[in-house]
């Protein structure tokens, strides 16, 4: 009998205990995204021009609002396998069909697509560990699958972040480690399907750039570029949305859907204003928001340019880690959730270095308790 391999057992566990999370509670944000898939499957053109009283515009690209309707059909499918099995076999355990009738179960198989994409997640950074012939990947790999931060932000929570990270994980992966220019260009596109999950994701361009240049030839640069527009605009037809509107459309959604200084983010405009504030308060002779966006250049050339005279593989981690760290306590209108990244990247850069697994479980429980007393669930 062949056996199974260690990493196996540990997606497997990963995920047993985020089914465990999944059903109990829920928040608000996945009452949005239930709303806007069975919108889009009731008729996906116009979509974004539709109001939802009661819920909040759709402002996520359309990768996430895909997403939103397959697990909204697939819950449907199941729902409907059920109550035929129901009908057909007197023994079939008759309490499924209703369960799958609760709101409870309709919420959470919207989590799904981010608690697969958590297990990708761990299955890059194993597999990133291997490569470096790190010691220890199958302990180490343990600290992202049964982080409590991640395990809440997708099985508690529902939101889409790690759906994001994924295709940013597995487009450096497919840079770095694909055999072939052919796959190599498909790194490009993995990122643009990051950027058409959530906008976020553009944070870290200047970086992928910078690796695509390093790592990929001009040529296969090039046409990765054509397949991840042609990419971005087909994304967007099925809405009703030619090229012009749809880069619109994305181009509306990138202030982000608040103006406050942070948006419930613990950091650094966090300890200095009160709740509610708006980013567009002064400090000195200039906004907030300018500021921060002054600063962030700031890091963002010295970082580059840090790059470009000393390149590796562990250097090019660190930077990225640290840009995650400076987009979340130095930008305004961030989320709690947007330290998520820093949890992944992190975890590669500084995986060689002891010392680092204690500020590594720090960080994670700071982001845990960001994201518990804001959603405050379970209600304890």
């Amino acid at each position: 009998m062949k056996k199974i391999s260690p990493i196996f057992s540990l997606i497997f566990l990963a995920l047993i205990l985020r089914l465990i999370f999944l059903f109990p509670q829920y928040s608000g944000d996945v009452k949005n995204h239930l709303v806007w898939g069975n919108s889009f499957l009731l008729s996906p053109d116009g979509f974004y021009s539709r109001h939802f009283p009661g819920f909040n515009d759709a402002n996520y690209p359309p990768v996430a609002i895909y997403l939103f309707a397959l697990s909204n059909l697939l819950l449907l499918g199941i729902r409907n396998l059920f109550l035929f099995l129901n009908n057909l076999l007197p023994v079939f355990p008759s309490f499924l069909v209703p369960l799958f009738d609760h709101d409870n179960m309709r919420f959470g198989f919207l989590k799904l697509p981010g608690i697969i994409a958590d297990l990708g997640i761990g299955l890059l950074i194993f597999k990133f560990f291997e490569f470096r012939k790190v010691r220890h990947p199958y302990l180490l790999a343990s600290l992202y699958f049964f982080n409590p931060a991640v395990i809440y932000l997708s099985s508690v929570w529902g939101q889409i972040e790690p759906i994001t990270n994924f295709f940013l994980l597995l487009s450096l992966y497919t840079a770095l480690q694909a055999k072939t220019d052919k796959s190599k260009m498909l790194s490009i596109v993995y990122f643009v399907l990051a950027a058409l999950t959530k906008q976020t994701s553009l944070w870290f361009a200047p970086f992928y750039l910078f690796v695509w240049l390093k790592e990929l030839p001009l040529k296969t640069i090039i046409l990765g570029v054509i397949a991840a527009v042609s990419l971005f605009f087909a994304s967007y037809l099925p809405f009703g949305l030619l090229p012009f509107a749809a880069l619109k459309n994305y181009l509306a959604t990138l202030g982000g859907s608040s103006s406050g200084v942070s948006d419930a983010a613990w950091n650094f405009w966090f300890a200095l204003y009160p709740a509610g504030a708006e980013d567009s308060v002064r400090l000195g002779l200039f906004s907030v928001r300018t500021i921060s966006i002054f600063l962030l250049v700031l890091i963002l050339i010295f970082f580059i340019y840090r790059l470009t005279k000393h390149y590796s593989l562990r250097t090019f981690l660190k930077y990225l880690f640290l840009w995650s760290l400076a987009v979340f306590f130095l930008q305004t209108r961030v989320h709690e959730r947007h330290l998520a990244p820093a949890l992944v990247f992190g975890l590669l850069a500084f995986v060689e270095t002891p010392a680092w697994w204690l500020g590594y479980l720090n960080l994670s429980l700071f982001h845990f308790l960001n994201l518990f007393l804001t959603l405050k669930i379970p209600f304890i």
